[in-house]
């Protein structure tokens, strides 16, 4: 059984993303009911997407944060149910709102999704996705609905459509 919070050495077990595109630094916790999760990334200049003449990474990239918080949410409840993580593939990202430019060097930003709806026969989702700057803000300093999709295999996907 899974414990609420998952740290960066169990979690990269749970998603498809490896190597400097896994950008999570760990699970606070989770809901299967809800589908909802909270997560935390500390940036470092190791991250793909820092930016040294800025020291930080760029608020646009808070849209990959969400959706691999999202895929973690996916990865946990595949493992609960005994399945392999499945990738999945950004189908939309609507309403991206930030009031910040860049997250800082050596602080840590919280990611929070909730699923609001399901489609079970495509496995398309939306969610409501919320990332603090401070994993003590109330206030989301960056706001985005996210439409993902599960797939089997990306390569074929792709192929196809």
């Amino acid at each position: 059984m899974l414990s609420q919070r998952i740290e960066h050495d169990e979690l990269i077990n749970l998603l498809p993303h490896k190597g400097k595109m896994f950008l999570l630094s760990r699970v606070i916790s989770y809901d299967i009911k809800s589908y909802s999760i909270t997560t935390e990334y500390d940036i470092k200049k190791e991250c793909i997407f820092y930016e040294p003449e800025n020291d930080g990474v760029p608020c646009w990239a808070a849209f990959e944060l969400m959706a691999q918080s999202i895929s973690a949410m996916s990865g946990i409840a595949h493992h609960i149910r005994g399945d392999s993580p499945l990738p999945g593939v950004i189908l939309s990202v609507v309403g991206f709102d930030s009031s910040v430019s860049y997250f800082k060097n050596n602080t840590t930003v919280r990611i929070s999704v909730s699923q609001d709806f399901m489609d079970e026969a495509t496995r398309v989702s939306r969610y409501i996705c919320r990332l603090y700057t401070s994993p003590d803000d109330e206030t989301p300093s960056v706001t985005a609905n996210l439409s993902v999709m599960e797939v089997q295999n990306v390569s074929a996907f792709f192929a196809e459509n």
